[in-house]
Order: C-alpha cells, then sequence, then structure tokens
C-alpha cells in the first residue's frame, strides 16, 4: 500500500508516466468550453432507464454533473449530501463505508450480511455489499439520486429511494485529464483518465485511476498506536467500447479498487457520573496527562488496528436497436474482501477488540426492451435475476482474552423479477404512466456456529432461511402546463426483502429471520424553468405509510435480533433551485423538511437500575421491560436541512479565468437510536466548503477548503452501551481541511 516508501515510489513513477503521456499529446488542441450563456444548461437523465430531460421526468432527482463535483471538489460518496435535499451519509469513521438514508427510511443495521433500504447502484448494476459502495468515487459522469421507492424500475431494497453512480463512457475522440491534490495532515489526492480512439467510430479505450491517502485525522493518544482514520485507498477504472454499426452499442467496464486505512476514530463518552463509563474512568481524559481530549484525540489500546477492503468486478452493456425499439442487457460479477480491526471500546483498557471479515461475489443479470417511438405509447419490460454469497467471520475479545467468540457463517441470496413501466400521452399534456414488478427472493444462511472460550459457544446451527415474493410499482399522471413547467401526482410502493441476524454471540434463539418491510408513498411534483430558463425550481411533497421496518434491536451486550418495527408515517417536502443570474453566476439552494413518527413501536430491552433511558421508566439490572416508543422519531431523519451553492467566473485576458466556488450546508437534529435520547442524538450544525481556480488554456490551478468552519458535531452515534461499559461511541467528522490542486486536461 502507500504506507511504503516503495509503494509511494510506485505511485509517483506511474502519475509521472500518465502526465509525460498526457503532455505528449498536447499539441492537439483541447476542445474550447462551451461558451456561457444566460440559461441553466440542460440536464439529461436516465432515471427511468431512459434518456429524457431532467425536467420532463416524474421523479424527484437531484443530479450532480461530473464537472460540477470537480467543482465542489467532491471524491468520496459521503460527500454527495452536500447538495442533496433529505440525503443523509454518515459512515463508520471511514468514507469507503457510506451508509445512506433518505426521506427518514435508514437502517442502524452495519452487519456485513445486511443490505440498506437505498439502493447503491455504478451503471446500473445494484451494489449488495454496504463495503463496496465507496472507492469507485471518480470519472463520473453524473450522480441521479432518486427519492422516494424505486421498485418498479429499481427493484428490491429501494424503500427509501436509490443513487445511481454513472461512469463516463468511453468517446471516439483523444482526451485526457490528470489532477493532483496535496493538502493538511499529508493529504495526497490524485485522479486522472486517459481516451483512446482504437479503430476510428467503432472501437474506443477509456483508463481512469484514483488515490487518496493522508495521515490519521483523529490523533492516538497511545504512544504504540498509530493515529486513526486515515484515507488509504486507490482504484482503476478499464472501459472498452464497440460500436461497430449505428444500431448496437457495447462497453465492457473492468475495475480494481484497494482501500488500506487505520481503523476507525471512534471516540466515546461516559454515560456515569462526570462522564465516567462503568470503571469509574473518564474517556474523553487523557491518561497520561489529565487534560481532556479535545473533538479528534483519543486513546486506543490496539496497536493493530486497520481496515482492508478489496473489489473486483466486471460489467458488460450492450444495447441493440431494433427500429423503435431497444434491446438492453447489464450483465457484471464483482468479488470483494473486507477486513476492519475495531477497538470496540475506544479506551485505554483491553476491553473489547473485534475483527470482522467478509468475503463476496456477486453476480446480475438485466434484459429489457424499451421503445421509443414517436406515438402515444412507450414501455419498458424486462427480466433480472442477482445472486450473492457472503463468506462472515467476526472475532470478539473481551478483557484481554477472558472471554472469546469465534462467530463463522455463510449467507446465499438470490432474487429474480420481471418487469414493465408504461407511458401513454392522453393529450399532448396529459400522460398516464404505470408499473409493477413481481420480484422473487430467497436467502439463507448456513453453517452458523460460535466457538470460543468463558463461556458457552453456539454449535452448529439448522440452515435459517426466508422465501419471498412481492408486488412493488408505481401509478401516477404527469400535466404539462407549458413547454417550461410540469406537474405529477403518484402513488408508489417500496420493498426490502426478509433480513436474517447475523450479530447472535451467546444464544442460537438470536439467529432469527425478519419479514419484508413495505412502504406505500404518495407523492405530488413540481418542475419549472422560469424568466426564459434562467431559473429552475423543482419541488416535491410526499406522505409515506411505512410497515414492518427492520433494524436491529440490541436487548443486551451479547443478545439481539432483527425485527420488524410495527408502522411509521412519514411526510415533507424538498425544494430545489439553480438561477443563472448571468452568464457568469450561477446560484444553487436546496431544502428539505420531514417529520417523522412512529405510530407502532414496542421494543424488549434489559437495562440497568439507572434513569439512562428517559423514554422508559427505571428497572432493575437484568429485568426485561417493554419500552413503548411509539411517536418517537426515525433515526437519521432531521426535521430539516437547508444547502446553497454560487459560482462565478471572472474573466481574464489571454484566455484565462478566475473560477469562485462555495457551498455550505446546514442538518437539523437527529437521532440515531429510536430511543431518541439526547446522548444518541447530534445537533443541528452547518458545514463550508470552498474553491478557487486559475485556469488558462488547458492548466488549472486551485486552492480549495473543506469544512472551513471546523464544525465537530459527530458524523455519526454507533449504539449507546448502558449495560456494560457505560459509554456510547462516537463518530467525529473530518476536521477543516485545505489544500492546492494542479489539474491538466487535453
Amino acid at each position: 500500500m502507500f504506507r511504503t516508501h516503495m509503494g509511494q515510489r510506485r505511485m509517483l513513477l506511474a502519475t509521472a508516466g500518465f502526465a509525460a503521456f498526457a503532455l505528449g499529446g498536447a499539441a492537439q488542441a483541447a476542445e474550447a468550453p462551451p461558451p456561457r450563456t444566460a440559461t441553466v444548461t440542460e440536464v439529461i437523465v436516465t432515471a427511468q432507464k431512459r434518456e429524457e430531460r431532467l425536467q420532463d421526468v416524474p421523479v424527484s432527482v437531484t443530479v450532480l454533473g461530473g464537472e460540477q463535483m470537480r467543482e465542489m471538489n467532491i471524491n468520496s460518496g459521503t460527500e454527495i449530501a452536500r447538495q442533496t435535499p433529505n440525503l443523509r451519509v454518515s459512515n463508520l469513521g471511514n468514507e469507503d463505508q457510506p451508509k445512506f438514508s433518505m426521506r427518514g427510511v435508514a437502517t442502524p443495521d452495519f452487519n456485513l450480511n445486511s443490505n440498506s433500504p437505498t439502493g447503491i447502484f455504478y451503471d446500473e448494476v445494484f451494489v449488495a455489499s454496504q463495503f463496496l459502495g465507496g472507492p469507485q468515487i471518480f470519472d463520473l459522469e453524473r450522480v441521479e439520486v432518486l427519492r422516494g421507492p424505486q421498485g418498479t424500475l429499481y427493484g428490491k431494497n429501494t424503500t427509501g429511494g436509490a443513487v445511481n453512480f454513472i461512469t463516463k463512457k468511453p468517446v471516439f475522440d483523444s482526451e485526457g485529464d490528470l489532477s493532483l491534490q496535496a493538502g493538511n495532515n499529508s493529504y495526497f489526492h490524485g485522479n486522472g483518465a486517459i481516451n483512446v480512439p482504437l479503430i476510428d467510430d467503432k472501437l474506443a479505450l477509456r483508463v481512469a485511476f484514483n488515490a487518496s491517502r493522508s495521515n490519521g485525522w483523529v490523533k492516538n493518544a497511545n504512544p504504540n498506536g498509530r493515529d486513526l482514520s486515515s484515507i488509504d485507498n486507490h482504484a482503476i477504472r478499464v472501459s472498452l467500447r464497440y460500436r461497430p454499426t449505428d444500431d448496437f452499442d457495447a462497453t465492457l467496464r473492468l475495475f480494481t479498487e484497494r482501500a488500506n486505512p487505520t481503523n476507525i476514530g471512534v471516540t466515546n463518552v461516559g454515560l456515569g457520573p462526570g462522564g465516567t463509563n462503568a470503571f469509574g474512568v473518564n474517556p474523553r481524559v487523557n491518561p497520561l496527562t489529565g487534560a481532556a481530549f479535545g473533538p479528534w484525540e483519543d486513546y486506543s489500546d490496539r496497536t493493530d488496528g486497520e481496515i482492508r477492503v478489496k473489489g473486483d468486478g466486471a460489467t458488460l452493456t450492450m444495447d441493440k436497436q431494433f427500429g423503435d425499439y431497444t434491446v438492453t442487457s447489464i450483465t457484471s460479477y464483482v468479488k470483494g474482501f473486507f477486513l476492519n480491526k475495531v477497538d470496540g471500546d475506544a479506551s485505554i483498557a483491553p476491553l473489547l477488540a473485534i475483527d470482522f471479515y467478509a468475503t463476496t461475489q456477486e453476480q446480475s443479470q438485466d434484459l429489457r426492451i424499451s421503445s421509443h417511438g414517436a406515438g402515444p405509447f412507450n414501455f419498458i419490460a424486462g427480466v433480472y435475476y442477482g445472486h450473492d454469497i457472503t463468506i462472515i467471520r467476526t472475532d470478539w475479545n473481551f478483557f484481554a482474552g477472558a472471554i472469546t467468540r469465534f462467530q463463522n457463517y455463510d449467507q446465499t441470496r438470490t432474487s429474480a423479477a420481471v418487469y414493465a413501466d408504461a407511458t401513454y400521452d392522453l393529450t399532448k399534456a396529459d400522460s398516464l404512466y404505470a408499473g409493477l414488478r413481481w420480484t422473487h427472493d430467497k436467502g439463507y444462511i448456513s453453517n452458523f456456529s460460535v466457538t470460543g472460550t468463558g463461556a458457552p459457544g453456539i454449535p452448529n446451527q439448522p440452515v435459517k432461511s426466508y422465501d419471498d415474493s412481492a408486488p412493488t410499482g408505481r401509478i401516477g399522471v404527469r400535466h404539462k402546463f407549458s413547454d417550461d413547467i410540469m406537474g405529477y401526482a403518484q402513488y408508489s410502493r417500496g420493498y426490502r426483502s426478509s433480513a436474517i441476524n447475523g450479530s447472535a454471540l451467546f444464544n442460537p434463539a438470536d439467529i432469527n429471520v425478519s419479514q419484508p418491510e413495505h412502504l406505500d408513498a404518495f407523492e405530488v411534483g413540481l418542475k419549472t424553468q422560469l424568466f426564459d430558463r434562467r431559473l429552475t425550481l423543482n419541488s416535491s411533497a410526499f406522505y409515506y405509510q411505512y410497515k414492518d421496518q427492520q433494524f436491529i434491536n440490541t436487548v443486551s451486550i451479547g443478545q439481539s435480533n432483527v425485527i420488524n418495527a410495527g408502522a411509521a408515517t412519514l411526510y415533507g417536502l424538498e425544494i430545489e433551485a439553480i438561477a443563472r443570474i448571468t452568464p457568469e453566476f450561477t446560484v444553487s439552494a436546496g431544502a428539505s423538511l420531514l417529520h417523522t413518527e412512529y405510530t407502532d413501536l414496542t421494543l424488549d430491552a434489559t437495562c440497568p437500575n439507572s434513569t439512562l433511558f428517559p423514554s422508559t421508566p427505571p428497572c432493575v439490572t437484568g429485568t426485561l421491560i417493554v419500552q413503548n416508543l411509539k411517536g418517537h422519531q426515525l433515526i437519521e431523519a432531521p426535521k430539516e436541512s437547508f444547502n446553497i451553492s454560487a459560482d462565478y467566473v471572472l474573466p481574464l485576458p489571454g484566455d484565462a479565468n478566475l473560477r469562485f466556488h462555495g457551498d455550505a450546508n446546514q442538518v437539523g437534529k437527529q437521532f440515531y437510536t429510536v430511543q431518541n435520547d439526547d446522548i444518541s442524538s447530534t445537533k443541528a450544525h452547518w458545514e463550508a466548503n470552498g474553491r478557487i481556480a486559475y485556469q488558462r488554456g488547458n492548466y488549472e490551478l486551485a486552492i480549495w477548503g473543506k469544512n472551513l468552519n471546523d464544525n465537530h458535531v459527530p458524523a455519526g452515534i454507533v449504539g449507546a452501551d448502558r449495560l456494560t461499559f457505560l459509554q456510547t461511541f462516537i463518530v467525529p467528522p473530518y476536521p477543516r481541511r485545505y489544500g492546492v490542486e494542479i489539474d491538466y486536461r487535453f
């Protein structure tokens, strides 16, 4: 990895070679940028599996273009929420493990066998393993964030919505780019791409790379330990496009990705008197100096902590036109490996160390036909098949080996579906659209066992399985008030397949199976372009009936199960605006309001003789109580969020300009447990980012900053241990970051 001098030397040599190749082509003049106009640039999306104007699509969609993300200096999946209303992205202290929450639909389940209710897609391929959703954020054409259930065209596990990362296709011209960044804390980031036509207008190759590294952002006071939450990842994507005729187009994408940062910088806060834990120690005090820790400081006794992510895969996309019809095939194969060595207590004492291991293989096939005729009726219909196998091992070490747990199991899942979606134009202004998908999901866990010392284990268990079938779909109407104003109203239904609890340690009864979850969504929206298309203003309002939400319920240390959470009601709205005030000055903004409430939720829990659960009555240690959480807010569901960004281009003599970008976002208070206790919540906070660039010809030199206001409100809270160690685990955000950047394009 990049930590070794040899690894750094190889990376520098590779970068130098790339730059030399790029400079060698500098004699070819770069394509002149399009002239600036006072109208907002037209945005084309494939949210409905066909190319359409964003303003014509009856879906609440936020689009981040590749050039826009470059100006915003977005280079990880966790950052796309900065300018996306009602989207939250948290993580376990490392950007390679993004966890998405959309419109309040989230999951507290970090188990490696679980699925998110927000579907993550790369070039329309579903990513089944959450740990493979991070390192590929480079050389993107755009990112499409689709809010609301996408059960027709995207299928299961899109209860909250879908995020589709769309990479750049090879083109039949020579082009390329290279970007290098350096910043504080020994931060380095490089990415680039080169596109070469191999056969004129028929065969083209595109090679793109991405690499990032930094020292740990959370300083470890342990003199024998490493700083935590470092960055260390790299990835390469090779794309080959073949277009022998005008009616056939095929693209093969191969990728490999690696990440090897230090383990997550989770800090902890004692829940006892004076901030102490169960041992009477305040974990936020440096045991060596007696001084209070800052927000990015901690003491971890674990010296071998690290994260390792490996991913390799291939996707073949083929389009064949038959007159007014196109047949599309998307075939994919992905394999991955994950290791996370965690200091489970985040303290000076060796109370708990956990090693998470997983290997996975994923295969999928999507075959569909779509029409694009001039008549009033058009449709998409297809079949889908997905299969994934995950082998999981988790090692638990309590009290320096006094108790050990070695958990092993395999999980296999298969999903098959048939779907159709159609639109019929009743008049020039009115359209009716509807879609239906039938999905059959099967899954099972086998070879489940727990061995160890100090406590009874779990012998090899019988297979635990589920077999689900469910319809999902949508129906709606769209009305065009004019060429620039469109409104829609629709009903849609989302579904997440059953889940099997993979966290049992002591009791085989904890290996339970949940029921599927369902979400019925009602939505209206209005999309407008005003003042000669200088202003784009889009809005949507929604009402959800959420049934049988899946999440992990922790009853006590070592005892948890996956349950269905009764029912919940969610409603809210989003507004997004883009204003091209002058050809040089653009302002965009977004806002969201959200109300979430459980209408039926009771949980069993064991709690000590304390009042740390304000939402439940005091109880005696070991006594099982029932928590009635009706009326509580859903997790990771802030009631409001706002964002704004501005871009200004100052023309200079000699084919040069200065480019100014600034953006800020504000997020309201949110909870990370359904008990809605303050100790598991984060307060409202905001964050500002900026970039200033000097561009001349093919070159650009920039300075940039992230989290300029040095916000230290936690990026996430991973549970609250009120039973044994009396502490809660905090994931700090990245602190203020700043640096310089040089870009070259040809």
